[in-house]
């Protein structure tokens, strides 16, 4: 049975589908579905900052070597974009042909991706993504986040936060969170979420992993 969590910070912010969202490490970057978008916002004010434009706009979104990544179009491809300006860099293609592309982190052990249809979590290098692990979990990821010792992952339809210990490989708690989270990302400190339901984003402190 899940432990039931509130949230300690709420962020209305202007959307229709929320869908991806990531921590630069100064700001959150949020990717939006039907204004096919990708906005930051300061996590403390809650204010705006920068409006780029990105077409297909489908699942999470993450940072790597200062620059956004986003899931983008049917075949959920990487499409790298300069967060200055929006312009793309280059595309790369989903690992795994085919398979349903939810959440996606980059961190210095290399990037996360999280398949719905497979229930897997994969890491992959950076550079070539190659595969280097695949994490089976209990339920279809709809975005992923790291902290140092978890991994994370939304269920959007169980409306929950879940973890994964990265020393065992075995999921050790289920948080009930508000709403229904989709895309995640770590900021340090907590765990902030994309409420489909609500159109917020949302953080979480969660016991053992955040610092206050």
């Amino acid at each position: 049975m899940p432990f039931a969590v509130g949230t300690v910070r709420d962020l209305p912010v202007r959307a229709l589908k929320l869908c991806g969202l990531t921590w630069s490490g100064e700001v959150l970057w949020f990717s939006e579905g039907v204004l096919n978008r990708i906005t930051s916002v300061e996590p403390v004010s809650g204010e705006v900052g920068q409006h780029l434009a990105c077409p297909d706009v489908r699942t999470d979104l993450t940072t790597m070597s200062g620059r956004l990544v986003q899931v983008a179009g049917e075949a959920r491809a990487l499409r790298v974009l300069d967060p200055v300006d929006g312009s793309v860099v280059t595309e790369l293609p989903n690992p795994r042909p085919g398979g349903l592309l939810c959440g996606l982190e980059a961190t210095q052990h290399g990037v996360w991706f999280g398949y719905e249809d497979r229930r897997i979590v994969d890491l992959r290098d950076a550079g070539d993504l190659s595969l280097i692990d695949t994490i089976p979990v209990s339920h279809p990821p709809a975005g992923v986040t790291v902290t140092d010792d978890f991994l994370a992952y939304a269920d959007y339809r169980g409306g929950t936060v879940n973890l994964v210990d990265l020393g065992t490989r075995r999921e050790v708690a289920r948080y009930d969170a508000p709403g229904n989270p989709t895309g995640l990302t770590w900021d340090g400190s907590r765990i902030w979420y994309c409420d489909h339901t609500t159109l917020q984003l949302r953080a979480i402190d969660l016991p053992g992993i955040s610092n206050a």
